[in-house]
């Protein structure tokens, strides 16, 4: 139910004539530090949409009154949005836990006949088919192993298909209702705000067929000639490459010997070529280089930089501790003659995320050293043994093969070497397969709410055996749930206090030079470049009530507006950081931020041409 909260009646006459009220300032102040924050990435996304949620319900000196009254604000976290989202991801689990997947994937070699070409073909369209019916997220991290495993198999290099992997999943989740948390959102928002708005299972897939079949060409044409050759530890095992392309940063800390007292230029870490010596940590100072001068002292901790090869010689120097022996000093750890090197992914749902790298206890728990980290735009303010880990993060560990294989059953990680099955019960894929009919059956009819379908499927699968009652909470990706939910409460704030009508304003002032269409294809734009930065939830949540208020002033149908919002918030093509699955794929293929735009830039301009063009088409403006 909507709220007549009396702060709002007065402030009516005032947005429809365009006038800009302290609130709305406010509020578009909100908006931008929000976005900035996102962007950042200086807190977790989920932290930042909780902090949005406080300041909205707190009243502050220069107002008396809330922007938001609570029992509104915390309306998100019982969301239908928020419940869909929440139970789809057990569902996607059960499938991927059950093995429902594995008899595709296992055979890719086989089927692809030795054509690298057709083994692209047909693992792309895995994912893209896949990524219709389950949360693409999970979709990615299963099919990252496989990938890798692939690329040794067949020579190929894993840059070559990651990029690709990540885009054909974005590609399917527009596809259904169900394919992406965005359009789950969008439709729930919608129909709250306008009961009339009915967005069903299969609403989407008229567009977004064309454009999966669409980008599915442009993935097997156009971006092979534009993916970049990465290094991986894979790619090095397979092709014998060069590893001085691949850097890791690690830590030594200096304990004695000769080091101590010494000159940092005398030293052998000084040495051209080797090592770069990014930083000394000295207690609570941070010394950046030039460090020449700088004279070694008993507890510095320096931060390095460098090759597999040269990171490992260097923490083997005497007088100096090596990061595995900072994070644990426990002893008995797997020889060197023993060790095999490999590198391990944190997922989204990884209970590591948030946890300091000295915590997480690999060594106690697997037998595995972290010997160095991988981290894109890495900014170093404490030693990395104190840096709490995130997604995407990139562990180069060391262990024995019996360590490795323990730790590939574990939950939220992914090793990525090889493609051993990790599947529990592979005896329940058939029942998984039906649940999952069952629920897209459900959702075609509309005879029950999304919501409704969606806890239903994951009662089922808990109730068939699929995934365990104690699995479900780890398949569960509560940031994601708590950004849903706090962003639903910023989007409410700029219903009620009139922001909405006052963007939708601006837009609609444009109308006489673009037209109805046009402003349809501003909206898609606007979407699709916020969605690059922040995440696709939080854009979704914020523009849907101003794409809503467009169309009314407009006098035209809510549809065109509604699916350029969904759509364009669905297509991350152009940073790794707008979309989960690009952020897995990041770390995983040893990409630079630039690759994405790279390989993505033409994609997002082919996609926006024909979603403009085809939306008015498909969803009339007057209806």
């Amino acid at each position: 139910m909507k709220s007549e909260w009396a702060p709002w009646r007065g402030v009516r006459r005032e947005r429809r004539e365009g006038r800009v009220t302290p609130e709305i300032i406010e509020v578009l102040i909100v908006l931008a530090i929000t976005l900035i924050f996102f962007a950042s990435e200086i807190l977790a996304v989920d932290v930042i949409a909780v902090l949005v949620l406080i300041y909205l319900v707190v009243p502050v000196p220069w107002r008396d009154l809330p922007l938001l009254p609570l029992e509104d604000a915390l309306l998100g976290f019982g969301h239908p949005a928020v419940i869909g989202v929440g139970a789809l991801f057990i569902v996607s689990e059960g499938l991927l836990r059950t093995g429902a997947l594995g008899f595709l994937s296992n055979h890719l070699h086989e089927w692809s006949r030795g054509s690298n070409r057709l083994l692209t073909a047909l693992m792309l369209l895995i994912v893209l088919v896949s990524s219709a019916f389950l949360n693409n997220t999970p979709v990615v991290a299963m099919f990252i192993p496989v990938a890798l495993g692939a690329c040794l198999r067949s020579g190929m290099n894993p840059s070559s298909i990651l990029i690709p992997l990540s885009y054909a999943a974005i590609l399917g989740g527009t596809c259904t209702l169900i394919g992406t948390s965005t359009n789950i959102l969008v439709a729930s928002i919608a129909r709250e705000s306008n009961p009339d708005i009915q967005l069903g299972m299969f609403e989407f897939t008229k567009l977004g067929f064309i454009l999966a079949a669409i980008g599915f060409v442009y993935l097997l044409t156009v971006a092979p000639r534009l993916l970049p050759e990465r290094q991986t530890i894979t790619s090095l095992a397979s092709l014998g490459g060069d590893r001085r392309h691949r850097e890791y940063i690690t830590e030594i800390e200096v304990r004695g010997g000769d080091l101590i007292g010494q000159r940092f230029g005398d030293t052998m870490l000084a040495i051209p070529g080797k090592v770069r010596i990014l930083q000394i940590i000295r207690g609570e100072e941070i010394i950046w280089p030039p460090l020449e001068d700088e004279k070694l002292q008993l507890g510095d901790a320096l931060v390095i930089s460098g090759s597999i090869e040269d990171l490992m010689e260097v923490q083997e120097e005497q007088g100096v501790a090596s990061l595995s022996e900072i994070v644990s000093e426990t002893e008995g750890s797997a020889s060197q003659r023993e060790s095999q090197l490999a590198e391990l992914l944190v997922l989204p749902s990884s209970p590591y995320v948030g946890q300091l790298l000295g915590s997480v206890e690999l060594r106690r728990r697997f037998g595995l050293n972290v010997i160095g980290l991988q981290r894109h735009g890495m900014h170093m303010r404490s030693k990395i043994s104190e840096h709490p880990l995130r997604t995407g993060d990139v562990l180069l560990i060391q262990g024995t093969p019996e360590g490795l294989d323990r730790i590939r059953g574990e939950e939220g990680v992914v090793l990525m070497s090889g493609v051993d099955d990790v599947v529990v019960r592979k005896e329940k894929a058939p029942l998984a397969i039906f649940v999952l009919i069952a629920v897209i059956g459900l959702l075609a009819t509309q005879m029950l709410p999304m919501a409704t379908v969606a806890l239903a499927g994951a009662v089922a699968m808990v109730v068939t055996g699929c995934i365990s009652g104690t699995k479900i909470y780890e398949a569960v990706q509560w940031k994601i749930l708590v950004l849903i939910a706090g962003t639903l409460a910023l989007g409410k704030a700029m219903e009620s206090s009139g922001t909405a009508d006052w963007l939708a304003l601006l837009v609609v002032d444009l109308k006489p030079f673009l037209g109805a269409h046009g402003l349809v294809v501003v909206t898609l734009i606007v979407a699709a470049l916020l969605t690059e930065m922040v995440s696709n939830a939080a854009v979704a949540a914020v523009l849907v009530p101003v794409a809503l208020k467009i169309a009314t002033e407009v006098q035209a149908s809510p549809y065109p507006f509604v699916m350029a919002v969904a759509f364009g918030a669905s297509l991350s093509f152009l940073t790794p950081i707008g979309y989960q699955t690009n952020t897995l794929v990041y770390g995983a293929g040893g990409y630079r931020f630039g690759d994405f735009a790279r390989v993505g830039a033409p994609l997002v301009v082919i996609i926006w041409t024909v979603a403009g063009l085809l939306i008015p088409y498909f969803w009339p403006l007057t209806g």
